[in-house]
C-alpha cells in the first residue's frame, strides 16, 4: 500500500471520536449535566493546544522515523477518545482534548507529508485524495455518534468510538509504520528557509482566512440566517424541510465536498495552482455574498454549496504552494507553520462569527466576503515572477 495512501486511512479512522464529540455533545449537554460554557471549552481546546504543538510536530518529522510517530499518534488518539467517558469530569475531558490536538498535529502533518512527498508530480491529486478520505472519517463520526449515543449511552457509544478507531486504523497503521521520509535532510551549507518570509507569510495568511471565514464566521453566521430566514422551514428543491434539516444541509454540502470535490480540486491545482486560487477564493467570495441576499432556502443551500467547494478548492492550493515553495529539508516546518495559522484561524473564526453576527448575520457574512477577496492580492504577492521558487 502506498504510504500516502494508508497515512490518509489512518488519519480518516482517528478523527471518528473527535466527530464524535462535535456531533453530538452540544445537543447533549443539558442531559449530560455539561454547562455550556464548558462545551466551547472542551471542543475548543484541541485547537488552541495545537497552536503550540504543530512546531513540536515538525522537529519530530525532522528527526524521527515517519511511519512510528503516525501509529503512535493513531494509538494516543484511540486513549483520548476513551477519556470522554464521563462528559462531567471536565478535567479528564479537557487533558484527553490537549492529548488529541497534539496528536492531530502529528496525524495531519505525516499525511501531507507523506502526499507531497511520495506522488511527485501529482502531489496535488493526492493531496486531495488524502483529504477526502479524511472527509470519510468525518462522515462516519457523524454518522456513528447519534445513532450510538441513543443506543447503547454514552459510556459505551465513546468507547466504541476507541476501539472503532483502532479497528479501522490498526492496520493502515502497520503498513504505514514501516514508511521513512527520504529526504529529510539538509544539504551541507544550505541555508533553512525562513518563515517570516514575506511569500510564506502571505501563503499563511491566505490560509488563516480560509479558515476563519469557511470554518467560523459562515458555519456560525449562516446557521444563525437560516434561524432568521426561514423559523417556520422553507421549500428546498421542493421539498418542504424544518429550519433544522435546512441547517443539516447546510453543513453537508461541506462535508460532501470534502469527500468528493477535493480530489478534482488536487488536480486542478497540479495543472496551475494560480488557477486553482484565483478561482476558488472568488467563487467562494461569490457564494458567501448570496448568502447574505433574502434569497429562498433551494438558493441558500446552493449558494452554500458552490461557497464550500471553492474554499476547499482555494485552501488545498494554498497549502500546496507552501509545500512546493520549500525545499524537502524545510517542508515539515513551514507546513506545521501553516498548519498553525489555520488552526489560529478556525479557533478564532467561530468567535468572529458570534461576534459579528451580533450586528447581523448580513454584516456578518459581507465581512467574511471581503475577507476572502482579500486574500487575491496576498496570493498573487506570493506567486509573483521572481519571489517564489517551486522546488520538487
Amino acid at each position: 500500500m502506498h504510504p500516502a495512501r494508508a497515512a490518509s486511512l489512518v488519519v480518516s479512522a482517528s478523527l471518528v471520536g473527535d466527530t464524535f464529540l462535535y456531533t453530538v455533545l452540544p445537543v447533549s449537554a443539558a442531559r449530560l449535566g455539561v454547562e455550556p460554557l464548558l462545551v466551547g471549552v472542551i471542543l475548543s481546546a484541541n485547537r488552541w493546544v495545537r497552536l503550540f504543538t504543530n512546531p513540536l510536530a515538525a522537529r519530530f518529522y525532522e528527526r524521527l522515523p515517519a511511519g512510528p510517530l503516525l501509529l503512535a499518534a493513531l494509538v494516543l488518539g484511540a486513549v483520548s477518545t476513551a477519556m470522554y467517558v464521563e462528559p462531567t469530569w471536565i478535567v479528564v475531558v479537557v487533558a484527553g482534548r490537549l492529548l488529541w490536538g497534539s496528536c492531530f498535529s502529528l496525524l495531519r502533518l505525516g499525511a501531507v507529508l507523506a502526499a507531497i512527498e511520495e506522488a511527485g508530480s501529482r502531489a496535488g491529486r493526492v493531496l486531495g485524495e488524502t483529504r477526502a478520505v479524511w472527509g470519510v472519517g468525518y462522515l462516519g463520526g457523524a454518522l456513528y455518534a447519534p445513532v450510538a449515543v441513543e443506543a447503547l449511552g454514552w459510556p459505551l457509544a465513546i468507547l466504541g468510538a476507541a476501539a472503532l478507531m483502532l479497528a479501522a486504523g490498526l492496520g493502515p497503521g502497520i503498513v504505514v509504520s514501516r514508511w521513512r521520509r527520504t529526504a529529510h535532510v539538509r544539504e551541507e551549507g544550505a541555508v533553512p528557509a525562513s518563515v517570516w518570509d514575506p511569500r510564506l507569510l502571505a501563503l499563511f495568511a491566505c490560509g488563516a482566512a480560509n479558515l476563519v471565514v469557511g470554518a467560523g464566521i459562515v458555519v456560525v453566521a449562516g446557521g444563525i440566517r437560516i434561524g432568521e430566514l426561514y423559523p417556520a422551514g422553507a421549500p428546498v428543491a421542493g421539498l418542504g424541510l424544518h429550519a433544522v434539516y435546512i441547517a443539516g444541509l447546510f453543513v453537508l454540502t461541506q462535508r460532501v465536498a470534502q469527500v468528493f470535490w477535493q480530489p478534482v480540486a488536487g488536480r486542478i491545482a497540479d495543472r496551475s495552482m494560480g488557477t486553482a486560487y484565483l478561482a476558488g477564493a472568488s467563487l467562494s467570495a461569490l457564494g458567501i455574498a448570496a448568502l447574505a441576499l433574502p434569497v429562498d432556502a433551494t438558493a441558500f443551500v446552493a449558494a452554500a454549496a458552490i461557497a464550500n467547494v471553492a474554499g476547499l478548492t482555494a485552501s488545498l492550493a494554498a497549502e500546496l504552494a507552501v509545500a512546493r515553495g520549500v525545499s524537502n529539508a524545510d517542508r515539515p516546518r513551514a507546513l506545521a507553520a501553516f498548519h498553525t495559522w489555520q488552526d489560529g484561524g478556525a479557533a478564532l473564526g467561530a468567535l468572529a462569527g458570534g461576534a459579528l453576527a451580533a450586528f447581523g448575520t448580513s454584516f456578518a457574512l459581507a465581512v467574511a466576503t471581503a475577507l476572502m477577496l482579500v486574500t487575491v492580492p496576498l496570493w498573487m504577492f506570493a506567486r509573483a515572477e521572481g519571489r517564489v521558487r517551486v522546488l520538487a
